[in-house]
């Protein structure tokens, strides 16, 4: 099973010895799209990476281009010659960084959610492209394996916006993106469930049926929290309860992360730890602040990795690797 981080290009400095006894993967965030190319200008990260591949060299260090709100693959993607053009810089970053390949992150073909371009035609287009970096990757490294891959969105939505089955002919895996999948828009919940609904187990059985083989399928942990606040307690320690302030425009989005939590939330300052057996999730409640925080544990983290690990998918990914220095979630993965 392998295991895979996301980590913010100004934080590779960090990625110690230790880091990479555990880690197999990591994806640097983020390259952008800009003018129908690749955009990313990081004069340090030619040395982290070759310094990470010292640690170990086995290491796949990984571009991953686009992340929420990241525009441009859409009207990119629309002509042979837009295509043409980012393939070539993608190619070209690879040998210009010493990365292991490229990681695709756009946040969805024919969705417009994140205020991106989208077009219905993006789901077409994206096979190409795929086809595309598969192909150039394969004929500037015919000796050296360079690595494809995506992060997807956890739900229906994805499956039904791409062509599943041509596309994971060229990836190596697909990361799910199995977090935030309850925010601002829903009761306060898991948002980042092993089991019920939604949850990561129900992500992988509908790429699974889409055509995804599960050995190419990682499920995602999140390093982070989401917070809903003016909950009731409701019998339930605030879980599945809503915000009863219409005024507040906070509740259900993004909370600290697990180092925060640790040091003044978990089992501190009133918040009480739960864990929901049925669902492998992690969650707080504060009776007297009213707030309801969903997050990732090392006792959930475990469960993915176990549950990866005896459904035999490609592994666990998670985002971010600097919302945790002391590295216990990751060393629960491990």
């Amino acid at each position: 099973m392998k295991k895979a981080a996301y980590v913010w290009d100004w934080y590779l400095k960090t990625v110690d010895e230790h880091d990479a006894t555990v880690l197999d993967i990591i994806n640097i965030a983020f390259g952008l799209v800009k003018d129908d190319a690749l955009f990313f200008d990081k004069p340090h990260v030619p040395s982290e990476i070759a310094r990470i591949h010292a640690l170990k060299p086995e290491m796949k260090v990984l571009l991953s281009v686009g992340g929420w709100g990241a525009g441009g693959f859409s009207i990119m993607s629309r002509t042979p010659e837009g295509i043409a053009k980012f393939t070539a810089s993608c190619v070209d970053a690879v040998e210009t960084y010493g990365l292991d390949g490229i990681d695709l992150d756009w946040e969805y073909p024919t969705i417009d959610s994140a205020g991106i371009d989208a077009d219905p035609s993006d789901k077409y287009n994206f096979t190409l492209l795929l086809q595309s970096l598969r192909a150039a990757l394969d004929a500037a490294y015919p000796d050296t394996h360079k690595m494809l891959t995506i992060a997807a969105g956890a739900g229906k939505y994805y499956v039904d916006a791409v062509e599943i089955p041509e596309i994971t002919k060229v990836l190596d895996y697909i990361s799910l993106m199995t977090y935030d999948m309850r925010g601002a828009w829903s009761p306060a919940g898991h948002h980042t469930a092993l089991y019920g609904s939604p949850s990561a187990d129900e992500t992988v059985r509908l790429f699974h049926e889409a055509g995804v083989p599960k050995e190419k399928l990682m499920i995602g942990a999140a390093f982070y929290s989401r917070r809903w606040t003016n909950i009731p307690e409701g019998g339930t320690h605030g879980l599945g309860q809503r915000c009863d302030d219409p005024d507040d425009r906070e509740s259900g989005m993004f909370g600290p992360g697990f180092a925060k939590l640790a040091e003044a939330y978990i089992d501190k300052n009133g918040y009480t730890a739960y864990f929901d057996e049925a669902c492998g999730a992690s969650y707080l409640y504060s009776e007297t602040e009213r707030t309801f925080i969903s997050y990732d544990d090392e006792k959930s983290v475990a469960a993915k990795a176990k549950y990866a690990a005896e459904t035999g998918l490609y592994g666990v990914m998670y985002w971010e690797h600097s919302s945790d220095p002391s590295r216990r979630l990751m060393n629960a993965l491990a």
